[in-house]
Protein backbone atom coordinates (compact mmCIF):
# COMPACT_ATOMS: atom_id res chain seq x y z
CA UNK A 1 0.00 0.00 0.00
CA UNK A 2 2.87 2.40 0.77
CA UNK A 3 4.37 1.84 -2.68
CA UNK A 4 0.98 2.50 -4.29
CA UNK A 5 0.59 5.79 -2.43
CA UNK A 6 4.10 6.86 -3.40
CA UNK A 7 3.28 6.07 -7.03
CA UNK A 8 0.12 8.16 -6.78
CA UNK A 9 2.06 11.12 -5.35
CA UNK A 10 4.63 10.92 -8.13
CA UNK A 11 1.86 10.57 -10.67
CA UNK A 12 0.09 13.66 -9.36
CA UNK A 13 3.20 15.74 -10.01
CA UNK A 14 4.00 14.35 -13.46
CA UNK A 15 2.98 16.81 -16.19
CA UNK A 16 1.05 15.77 -19.26
CA UNK A 17 3.64 14.94 -21.95
CA UNK A 18 3.82 17.61 -24.65
CA UNK A 19 2.89 16.68 -28.17
CA UNK A 20 5.70 16.32 -30.68
CA UNK A 21 5.48 19.27 -33.04
CA UNK A 22 4.60 18.73 -36.67
CA UNK A 23 7.71 20.66 -37.68
CA UNK A 24 10.02 18.38 -35.71
CA UNK A 25 8.34 15.26 -37.08
CA UNK A 26 8.44 16.56 -40.65
CA UNK A 27 12.14 17.42 -40.42
CA UNK A 28 13.07 14.00 -39.09
CA UNK A 29 10.89 12.22 -41.64
CA UNK A 30 12.50 14.20 -44.46
CA UNK A 31 15.92 12.99 -43.34
CA UNK A 32 14.70 9.39 -43.04
CA UNK A 33 13.18 9.62 -46.51
CA UNK A 34 16.65 9.68 -48.00
CA UNK A 35 16.97 6.00 -47.11
CA UNK A 36 14.94 3.38 -48.96
CA UNK A 37 12.17 1.60 -47.03
CA UNK A 38 13.89 -1.80 -46.93
CA UNK A 39 17.00 -0.34 -45.31
CA UNK A 40 14.91 1.51 -42.72
CA UNK A 41 13.04 -1.69 -41.84
CA UNK A 42 16.33 -3.59 -41.48
CA UNK A 43 17.70 -0.89 -39.16
CA UNK A 44 14.49 -0.96 -37.14
CA UNK A 45 14.94 -4.70 -36.62
CA UNK A 46 18.66 -4.77 -35.84
CA UNK A 47 20.04 -1.24 -35.75
CA UNK A 48 21.80 0.69 -33.00
CA UNK A 49 19.90 2.54 -30.23
CA UNK A 50 20.62 5.84 -32.01
CA UNK A 51 19.20 4.50 -35.28
CA UNK A 52 16.10 3.20 -33.50
CA UNK A 53 15.51 6.63 -31.93
CA UNK A 54 15.56 8.26 -35.36
CA UNK A 55 13.29 5.58 -36.81
CA UNK A 56 10.69 6.17 -34.08
CA UNK A 57 9.75 9.23 -36.17
CA UNK A 58 9.30 7.22 -39.37
CA UNK A 59 6.09 7.82 -41.33
CA UNK A 60 5.48 4.20 -42.37
CA UNK A 61 3.73 1.41 -40.46
CA UNK A 62 6.29 -1.06 -41.83
CA UNK A 63 9.15 0.63 -39.98
CA UNK A 64 7.19 1.24 -36.80
CA UNK A 65 5.98 -2.36 -36.70
CA UNK A 66 9.58 -3.50 -37.22
CA UNK A 67 10.57 -1.42 -34.20
CA UNK A 68 7.83 -3.08 -32.16
CA UNK A 69 9.04 -6.50 -33.36
CA UNK A 70 12.53 -5.69 -32.06
CA UNK A 71 12.81 -6.71 -28.38
CA UNK A 72 15.71 -4.27 -28.04
CA UNK A 73 13.42 -1.32 -28.71
CA UNK A 74 13.17 0.42 -25.36
CA UNK A 75 10.99 2.89 -23.51
CA UNK A 76 12.62 5.96 -25.06
CA UNK A 77 11.76 4.92 -28.62
CA UNK A 78 8.30 3.68 -27.58
CA UNK A 79 7.62 6.97 -25.82
CA UNK A 80 8.27 8.89 -29.05
CA UNK A 81 5.84 6.68 -30.97
CA UNK A 82 3.19 6.84 -28.24
CA UNK A 83 3.31 10.65 -28.17
CA UNK A 84 2.92 11.10 -31.92
CA UNK A 85 -0.42 12.20 -33.37
CA UNK A 86 0.37 11.04 -36.92
CA UNK A 87 0.77 7.33 -36.18
CA UNK A 88 -1.86 4.95 -37.55
CA UNK A 89 -4.61 3.54 -35.37
CA UNK A 90 -3.31 0.03 -35.96
CA UNK A 91 0.20 0.77 -34.71
CA UNK A 92 -1.18 2.41 -31.59
CA UNK A 93 -3.60 -0.48 -31.07
CA UNK A 94 -0.70 -2.91 -31.25
CA UNK A 95 1.27 -0.82 -28.76
CA UNK A 96 -1.58 -0.96 -26.23
CA UNK A 97 -1.19 -4.73 -26.12
CA UNK A 98 2.62 -4.70 -26.04
CA UNK A 99 4.19 -6.14 -22.90
CA UNK A 100 6.62 -3.22 -22.63
CA UNK A 101 3.74 -0.76 -22.57
CA UNK A 102 1.71 -2.78 -20.10
CA UNK A 103 4.66 -2.93 -17.72
CA UNK A 104 5.49 0.80 -17.89
CA UNK A 105 3.37 3.38 -16.09
CA UNK A 106 4.85 6.15 -18.21
CA UNK A 107 4.02 4.43 -21.49
CA UNK A 108 0.51 3.45 -20.37
CA UNK A 109 -0.18 7.05 -19.40
CA UNK A 110 1.20 8.64 -22.57
CA UNK A 111 -0.54 6.17 -24.87
CA UNK A 112 -3.89 6.51 -23.08
CA UNK A 113 -3.73 10.29 -23.59
CA UNK A 114 -3.14 9.99 -27.34
CA UNK A 115 -6.44 10.91 -29.05
CA UNK A 116 -5.51 8.72 -32.03
CA UNK A 117 -5.60 5.58 -29.87
CA UNK A 118 -8.75 3.55 -30.70
CA UNK A 119 -11.24 3.53 -27.82
CA UNK A 120 -11.26 -0.27 -27.66
CA UNK A 121 -7.50 -0.26 -27.04
CA UNK A 122 -7.69 2.62 -24.57
CA UNK A 123 -10.24 0.74 -22.48
CA UNK A 124 -7.59 -1.93 -21.88
CA UNK A 125 -5.26 0.66 -20.41
CA UNK A 126 -7.69 2.54 -18.13
CA UNK A 127 -7.87 -0.11 -15.36
CA UNK A 128 -4.08 0.15 -14.89
CA UNK A 129 -3.85 3.94 -14.72
CA UNK A 130 -3.20 5.77 -11.45
CA UNK A 131 -5.75 8.12 -9.94
CA UNK A 132 -4.41 11.36 -11.38
CA UNK A 133 -3.82 9.73 -14.76
CA UNK A 134 -7.56 9.14 -14.73
CA UNK A 135 -8.18 12.78 -13.84
CA UNK A 136 -6.00 13.87 -16.76
CA UNK A 137 -8.03 11.60 -19.05
CA UNK A 138 -11.22 13.33 -17.87
CA UNK A 139 -9.94 16.83 -18.59
CA UNK A 140 -8.30 16.06 -21.96
CA UNK A 141 -10.84 17.32 -24.54
CA UNK A 142 -9.95 15.20 -27.58
CA UNK A 143 -10.22 11.75 -25.99
CA UNK A 144 -13.16 9.45 -26.87
CA UNK A 145 -16.22 9.54 -24.62
CA UNK A 146 -15.88 5.81 -23.91
CA UNK A 147 -12.42 6.39 -22.40
CA UNK A 148 -13.62 9.31 -20.28
CA UNK A 149 -16.58 7.30 -18.99
CA UNK A 150 -14.33 4.39 -18.07
CA UNK A 151 -11.92 6.75 -16.29
CA UNK A 152 -14.76 8.34 -14.32
CA UNK A 153 -16.08 4.90 -13.34
CA UNK A 154 -12.61 3.90 -12.14
CA UNK A 155 -12.34 7.04 -10.00
CA UNK A 156 -15.81 6.57 -8.50
CA UNK A 157 -15.02 2.97 -7.58
CA UNK A 158 -12.10 4.06 -5.40
CA UNK A 159 -13.43 7.45 -4.29
CA UNK A 160 -14.70 6.55 -0.81
CA UNK A 161 -11.41 4.88 0.16
CA UNK A 162 -9.16 7.76 -0.97
CA UNK A 163 -7.10 9.64 1.64
CA UNK A 164 -8.40 13.14 2.42
CA UNK A 165 -5.48 14.88 0.68
CA UNK A 166 -6.14 13.03 -2.56
CA UNK A 167 -9.86 13.80 -2.33
CA UNK A 168 -9.10 17.50 -1.95
CA UNK A 169 -6.72 17.49 -4.94
CA UNK A 170 -9.26 15.55 -6.96
CA UNK A 171 -11.98 18.05 -5.99
CA UNK A 172 -9.83 20.91 -7.32
CA UNK A 173 -8.97 19.26 -10.62
CA UNK A 174 -11.56 16.59 -11.38
CA UNK A 175 -14.30 16.66 -13.96
CA UNK A 176 -17.14 14.38 -14.94
CA UNK A 177 -20.91 14.36 -14.82
CA UNK A 178 -21.05 12.04 -11.80
CA UNK A 179 -17.75 12.82 -10.10
CA UNK A 180 -18.34 16.52 -9.41
CA UNK A 181 -21.72 15.93 -7.70
CA UNK A 182 -20.08 13.22 -5.60
CA UNK A 183 -17.40 15.64 -4.39
CA UNK A 184 -19.93 18.43 -3.77
CA UNK A 185 -21.78 16.17 -1.33
CA UNK A 186 -18.73 14.80 0.45
CA UNK A 187 -18.94 14.17 4.17
CA UNK A 188 -15.84 16.35 4.64
CA UNK A 189 -16.30 20.10 4.24
CA UNK A 190 -12.72 20.59 3.01
CA UNK A 191 -13.50 18.48 -0.05
CA UNK A 192 -16.70 20.42 -0.74
CA UNK A 193 -14.86 23.74 -0.37
CA UNK A 194 -12.21 22.60 -2.86
CA UNK A 195 -14.87 21.39 -5.31
CA UNK A 196 -16.59 24.79 -5.22
CA UNK A 197 -13.39 26.27 -6.68
CA UNK A 198 -13.16 23.66 -9.44
CA UNK A 199 -12.82 25.41 -12.84
CA UNK A 200 -15.11 22.85 -14.49
CA UNK A 201 -18.01 23.51 -12.13
CA UNK A 202 -21.21 25.00 -13.57
CA UNK A 203 -24.27 26.68 -12.09
CA UNK A 204 -26.41 23.71 -13.10
CA UNK A 205 -24.20 21.26 -11.20
CA UNK A 206 -24.16 23.46 -8.10
CA UNK A 207 -27.91 24.04 -8.05
CA UNK A 208 -28.49 20.30 -8.47
CA UNK A 209 -26.06 19.69 -5.60
CA UNK A 210 -28.19 21.96 -3.40
CA UNK A 211 -31.30 19.93 -4.17
CA UNK A 212 -29.56 16.61 -3.50
CA UNK A 213 -27.40 17.61 -0.51
CA UNK A 214 -27.48 15.26 2.47
CA UNK A 215 -25.10 17.26 4.70
CA UNK A 216 -25.85 20.73 6.06
CA UNK A 217 -22.25 21.86 5.62
CA UNK A 218 -22.76 21.52 1.85
CA UNK A 219 -25.60 24.04 1.96
CA UNK A 220 -23.69 26.40 4.26
CA UNK A 221 -20.53 26.33 2.15
CA UNK A 222 -22.43 26.99 -1.08
CA UNK A 223 -24.37 29.83 0.58
CA UNK A 224 -21.08 31.33 1.78
CA UNK A 225 -19.43 31.16 -1.66
CA UNK A 226 -20.34 34.39 -3.47
CA UNK A 227 -19.35 32.94 -6.85
CA UNK A 228 -22.29 30.52 -6.60
CA UNK A 229 -24.71 31.95 -4.03
CA UNK A 230 -25.27 34.99 -6.26
CA UNK A 231 -26.33 32.84 -9.22
CA UNK A 232 -30.10 32.89 -9.58
CA UNK A 233 -30.74 29.16 -9.86
CA UNK A 234 -28.41 28.38 -6.96
CA UNK A 235 -29.88 31.13 -4.79
CA UNK A 236 -33.45 29.97 -5.35
CA UNK A 237 -32.48 26.36 -4.65
CA UNK A 238 -30.78 27.40 -1.41
CA UNK A 239 -33.85 29.28 -0.20
CA UNK A 240 -35.99 26.21 -0.81
CA UNK A 241 -33.63 23.95 1.15
CA UNK A 242 -34.65 23.23 4.75
CA UNK A 243 -31.01 22.92 5.86
CA UNK A 244 -30.22 26.58 5.05
CA UNK A 245 -29.56 28.45 8.35
CA UNK A 246 -31.75 31.50 9.00
CA UNK A 247 -28.77 33.88 9.00
CA UNK A 248 -27.80 32.85 5.47
CA UNK A 249 -31.44 33.05 4.36
CA UNK A 250 -31.71 36.65 5.60
CA UNK A 251 -28.68 37.63 3.50
CA UNK A 252 -29.98 35.90 0.36
CA UNK A 253 -33.55 37.18 0.65
CA UNK A 254 -32.25 40.75 0.70
CA UNK A 255 -30.81 40.24 -2.80
CA UNK A 256 -33.99 38.93 -4.44
CA UNK A 257 -35.86 40.75 -7.19
CA UNK A 258 -39.61 41.43 -6.85
CA UNK A 259 -40.41 38.57 -9.24
CA UNK A 260 -38.24 36.15 -7.25
CA UNK A 261 -39.88 37.25 -4.01
CA UNK A 262 -43.31 36.65 -5.51
CA UNK A 263 -42.28 33.23 -6.80
CA UNK A 264 -41.04 32.09 -3.39
CA UNK A 265 -44.00 33.55 -1.51
CA UNK A 266 -46.36 31.41 -3.61
CA UNK A 267 -44.29 28.22 -3.37
CA UNK A 268 -45.57 25.80 -0.68
CA UNK A 269 -42.24 23.92 -0.68
CA UNK A 270 -40.40 26.96 0.74
CA UNK A 271 -39.72 26.52 4.49
CA UNK A 272 -42.06 28.61 6.65
CA UNK A 273 -39.28 30.71 8.20
CA UNK A 274 -37.91 31.59 4.74
CA UNK A 275 -41.36 32.43 3.47
CA UNK A 276 -41.85 34.82 6.40
CA UNK A 277 -38.57 36.52 5.51
CA UNK A 278 -39.71 36.78 1.89
CA UNK A 279 -43.01 38.41 2.90
CA UNK A 280 -41.20 40.91 5.12
CA UNK A 281 -38.84 41.75 2.25
CA UNK A 282 -41.76 42.22 -0.15
CA UNK A 283 -43.12 44.93 2.13
CA UNK A 284 -39.78 46.77 1.91
CA UNK A 285 -39.47 46.58 -1.88
CA UNK A 286 -40.94 49.48 -3.90
CA UNK A 287 -44.28 48.37 -5.26
CA UNK A 288 -44.06 45.12 -3.28
CA UNK A 289 -47.12 43.39 -1.87
CA UNK A 290 -47.62 40.93 0.90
Amino acid sequence: MTDELENERADELEPTPPEISEAETAARQAALGRLDLLRRVQRARSGTPEERLDLAFDATDEVLNALLDNEATGEEELTIIARRRDVSHEVLRRMAGDRRVQESHRLRRILALNPKLPASAGLRLVPNLFLFDLVTVLITPALPLEIKTAAENAILQQYQSLPLGQKITLARRGNGGRLLPQMLNDVNGEVVRAALNNPFLTESVVSTAVWKATHQHVIVLIADTARWANRNYVKMALLRNRMLPVGRAITLVATLTPSQLKELSNDPTVPAQVRNLVIQQMKKKPGGTA
